[in-house]
């Protein structure tokens, strides 16, 4: 009677190893090595994506201002769409790479969700970022020469409106965690430097100030990886802070040395 029970329980096993083509369990079982592959797929599929969207405002765009513009106007207009149209492949390599970066990593899934993760996020939102606003400074740059003033064409700004929320988003953690423990003069200097920004003026006419609000795009674009730099310092910070608090509660001690 105890075998033929047996025999019946085990008949989902027999039946599932003798099935034709089956991997499903293999996969599932592991699932969780791969999930850093799985990662940088998804990240591929992304990057392309994002290309396509940028070459479809680029275009769209820019045709556009071809329309609206005259004489010179529509000169820069071209030069500028031809610029973006060339800026969409580095910015959507930025995606890419973070997929890359993740495919290789080694890390368990605890770090790797809260760390590779968050951290990969972080550089591309920082790198896409910058690369934006130094494509734009080209535009910038190229208006003044030709009409004396910013033909004000960007990169689809609807399209990376969160790009500097991404990147700030640690400056912002860090500045709420100093205001919490008293410290509002630091925290004021950190929200003070992530809400930096010197592009606030456009170029117009050939005049000091024209060089002058042109020299800024570009230091825009040093400013946008200060800001990225400064975040990954202080999320690697907070995440070991973190990493040792959780240490310290499973294993608590004290730091008393005995003899």
């Amino acid at each position: 009677m105890e075998k033929i029970l047996n025999q019946i329980l085990d008949l989902p096993q027999m039946v599932n190893q003798k099935l034709p083509k089956n991997i499903f369990n293999n996969m599932m079982e592991g699932s969780e090595g791969s999930f850093g592959r799985w990662a940088g797929t998804f990240y591929k599929v992304g990057a392309l994506v994002v290309l396509i969207g940028i070459l479809i405002a680029a275009i769209t765009g820019g045709i556009d201002a071809i329309n609206a513009a005259e004489g010179l106007g529509k000169a820069t207009a071209i030069i500028c769409m031809i610029i973006l149209i060339y800026a969409a492949f580095p910015i959507a390599q930025t995606v890419r790479s973070a997929g890359d970066s993740l495919a290789d990593s080694k890390s368990g899934i605890v770090n790797f969700i809260f760390r590779d993760l968050i951290v990969a996020n972080i550089k591309l939102a920082g790198h896409a970022g910058a690369l934006v606003a130094l494509f734009g400074a080209f535009c910038a740059t190229l208006g003044w020469l030709l009409m004396g003033s910013d033909p004000n064409i960007a990169i689809a700004p609807e399209f990376f409106a969160g790009i500097a929320y991404s990147v700030s988003l640690p400056i912002s953690a860090t500045a709420e965690f100093l205001s919490m423990i008293r410290l509002d003069f630091v925290g004021g200097v950190l929200n003070d430097f992530n809400a930096w920004d010197v592009t606030d003026s456009d170029a117009t006419g050939y005049n000091i100030g024209g060089i002058v609000a042109v020299g800024w795009e570009y230091v825009q674009v040093a400013i946008v990886l200060a800001k990225l730099y400064v975040s990954l310092a202080l999320y690697h910070f907070l995440y070991g802070l973190l990493s040792s608090l959780v240490g310290w509660i499973k294993n608590p001690s004290l730091p008393i040395k005995t003899k």
